[in-house]
């Protein structure tokens, strides 16, 4: 006798599981491989410049986008004003279903001159992938890069950033419009 368990395996229950158990590890291992600068971030997202869509919406027929945003932040130098940042990230989406999107990005972090003693803004920009549960019309799959560009201020161990999401499929699958949004966070180096 054969048992199908395929369907268990592409079920939401069996990837959010996933999740949470891969990312801690993750995060350890990237704070162990290269011992740097590291922060934990929280933040609210909502859709943001999409194709026909007002603010907090995906198109023009009203569905609404909005999400929670948790990650964890590695930060290396490579000068005194350029660092590199890797940053795995969970987003739990509200709307416009429930689901959740695990992914991680690269960027470069470039701090402009301090303001103050210890009181500095930065741009960042950078670009990586992401797996979402969400059945997003605009994309055809799953399996979705991310371009991300923020401005963010910085003093001492705290910071706040604005930043832009673009989700794409890249062409790899049909439709490809893509879907943006604009996130608020803040976060706490340790």
């Amino acid at each position: 006798m054969v048992i199908d368990i395929s369907p268990f395996f592409r079920s939401i229950l069996f990837r959010t599981i996933l999740v949470v158990l891969c990312f801690p590890v993750f995060l350890c291992v990237s704070a162990a491989v290269c011992p740097a600068e590291n922060a934990l971030s929280v933040g609210y997202g909502l859709g943001l410049f999409n194709e026909g869509a007002s603010a907090g919406h995906l198109g023009d027929d009203g569905r609404s986008y909005d999400y929670a945003l948790v990650s964890f932040l590695h930060e290396r130098p490579l000068t005194e004003h350029v660092a590199w940042v890797v940053e795995p990230f969970v987003k739990v989406v509200n709307r416009p279903e429930n689901g959740i999107d695990v992914g991680f990005s690269v960027s470069l972090r470039g701090y402009l001159p301090e303001l103050a003693p210890g009181h500095r803004l930065y741009l960042a920009a950078g670009a990586g992938a992401v797996y979402t549960s969400i059945n997003f019309e605009e994309q055809g799959t799953h399996g979705l890069f991310v371009l991300v560009g923020g401005i963010g201020y910085r003093t001492g161990r705290v910071f706040v950033e604005a930043q832009f999401q673009h989700y794409s499929n890249g062409g790899l699958a049909n439709p490809n419009h893509s879907v943006n949004s604009g996130l608020l966070r803040a976060g706490w180096y340790f």
